[in-house]
């Protein structure tokens, strides 16, 4: 999906069309089945008010649910990366959507960005109510950053217990769906829950290898070394997805003994688990992550690649110069 920067030079972005305008243009594309969204929506849409948001209200039923996935997640790519679009109207309207799940999935990976308390608790009711076991799944997910955020002071304290004592009794409870129990898990992992350490453990034991996988992805969300000899272990396993989870950890952890195995896995065939590889060194940092990270950017031709190791360099260095002022300090 490119964004408005790449369609126009500083010189020829639009103005925004009347709204009406893009009203009719949306229910046209609609109709018309489109598969790509135009530029002048994507731009229209963005940082919304009250009165234009009753409007698209007045007309998102006329939509069809294919369209507005294919909306919701256009403007979705568009935020991630464009970071002065707000789309946080539009993805609260199409939570209420009762057409399709797909869609309420959809709004809820749109409202990335929103902190709000108002969100907070829209997701907390979909967690519970929701008839889509997806959309549930989809709603703890978020519920983490949420968690997370608590424990910097930034939600009320209230509604954070609410979440972590939500995802507890949503894990425990074996009568739930696997997905619903393994991101209830994930979300408690961003919790300082003095139980979350055995639920992961436990987790990790249980047999059931999508609870196993997120257990892994947990260990990563403590920032604790104390899982290092099982993440060491599960980077050498013939599972992809549990490789991929562990090597996700470790750069979290910015795990150093894992260094000489992520050496490895920066020339995997897996290109997912490749590029975790190389944002896990970036995490890392030191002499050595920057060394493997230059070797691997002078050895390749991929200029997809060679952005990626750039922005893990970048980290890592910075990472580097970050720990020498320390030692200034202290000495």
């Amino acid at each position: 999906m490119p964004n408005l920067e790449e369609l126009y030079s500083d010189t020829e972005i639009p103005s925004k069309l009347p709204f009406h305008q893009i009203l009719t243009t949306l229910k046209k594309e609609s109709n018309e089945g489109v598969s790509v969204v135009s530029p002048s929506v994507l731009y229209g849409l963005s940082d919304i008010g009250a009165k234009e948001e009753s409007e698209l209200k007045h007309i998102w039923n006329e939509l069809s649910s294919i369209y507005k996935h294919t909306l919701l997640t256009a403007l979705t790519n568009a935020s991630e990366t464009n970071i002065e679009f707000n789309y946080s109207p539009i993805g609260q309207l199409a939570l209420t959507d009762d057409d399709s799940s797909l869609v309420r999935e959809a709004a809820i990976d749109l409202l990335w960005e929103d902190e709000s308390v108002e969100l907070f608790t829209r997701l907390l009711n979909l967690a519970q109510t929701d008839q889509s076991t997806a959309v549930r799944a989809k709603a703890l997910v978020s519920i983490g950053r949420f968690i997370l955020l608590g424990e910097y002071d930034n939600m009320p304290k209230s509604l954070v217990k609410q979440a972590i004592d939500l995802s507890y009794s949503l894990h425990i409870d074996e009568s739930q769906p696997i997905e619903i129990r393994r991101r209830a898990l994930e979300a408690l992992s961003n919790s300082s829950y003095l139980k979350k350490d055995t639920l992961i453990r436990n987790a990790y034991n249980s047999g059931h290898h999508l609870l196993k996988v997120s257990a892994i992805f947990a260990m990563g969300r403590t920032c604790d070394d104390k899982w290092q000899d099982i993440l060491v272990d599960e980077l050498e396993s013939d599972d992809n997805e549990l490789v991929y989870e562990a090597v996700r950890a470790c750069g979290e952890i910015q795990l150093e003994t894992s260094v000489s195995q992520l050496r490895n896995l920066v020339i995997s065939d897996d290109r997912e688990i490749q590029t975790m590889a190389i944002w896990a060194l970036g995490e890392i940092g030191g002499k050595q992550s920057i060394e493997i990270l230059s070797l691997l950017q002078d050895a390749t031709e991929d200029d997809d690649l060679i952005d990626i190791i750039d922005e893990a360099l970048d980290v890592a260095s910075f990472t580097l110069m970050g720990s020498s002022f320390d030692f200034d300090i202290d000495d």
